[in-house]
């Protein structure tokens, strides 16, 4: 089993990451709280201060990316590419009203045709493995099976899983028999994600 370490704006930077993986036990991978694109891909200040690779030695970082312009994801993740990452996490998780708001995040999933044509795009441009933290949907956990149907049509290294809908946002039980159903029929590795 392994075991990794969520990303929570303004709790997991790399402070928090290093103090975790010195003191307790270490965690296989640490995912970065998430940067939203720069409209030249760059990374604002802040962010490339966290995730700068010299500050986390000894262990494994996931920069996560929160966006629905693949222009965007494409420009930062060649940039995070140049400082040494090989894996970038994209979130369709965030609840947040302000990300949701703008048809990020957990938004995205309300929109499965711009979300597949995204996917197209970010995959057949970059060489990276990238990694999906996703919801079951937006607002009913049905919707899961036509998002599942998309995210199986591209080499995805790994689908997070957070087996609630952005509407419960962290409220009420997760919904595992639809987590174990995507479980079941995902075409790349399924991470358990929620209430653990």
């Amino acid at each position: 089993m392994r075991y990794y370490l969520a990303p929570m704006e303004g709790v997991t930077g790399r402070i928090f990451r290093n103090a975790y993986h010195a003191f307790f036990c270490p965690m296989d991978k640490y995912f970065a709280p998430f940067i939203t694109p720069n409209p030249d891909g760059g990374i604002g200040p802040k962010d490339m201060r966290d995730i700068a690779m010299e500050h986390d030695t000894g262990i494994t970082l996931i920069p996560q990316i929160l966006t629905n312009q693949a222009d965007g994801f494409i420009l930062t993740a060649r940039t995070l590419a140049q400082m040494g990452f090989t894996e970038i996490n994209l979130n369709l998780g965030c609840p947040s009203g302000t990300v949701v708001s703008k048809g990020r995040g957990s938004g995205f999933l309300a929109h499965p045709k711009e979300l597949d044509q995204f996917l197209y795009e970010i995959f057949s441009k970059l060489d990276l493995k990238i990694s999906v933290k996703t919801r079951l949907g937006k607002e009913r956990e049905e919707e899961f099976e036509a998002v599942l149907e998309i995210y199986n049509r591209y080499p995805i290294e790994e689908l997070i899983i957070h087996p609630r809908v952005r509407e419960d946002y962290y409220r009420g039980s997760p919904h595992m028999e639809a987590f174990h159903r995507a479980f079941a029929h995902s075409e790349a590795p399924v991470c358990y994600n929620g209430d653990i």
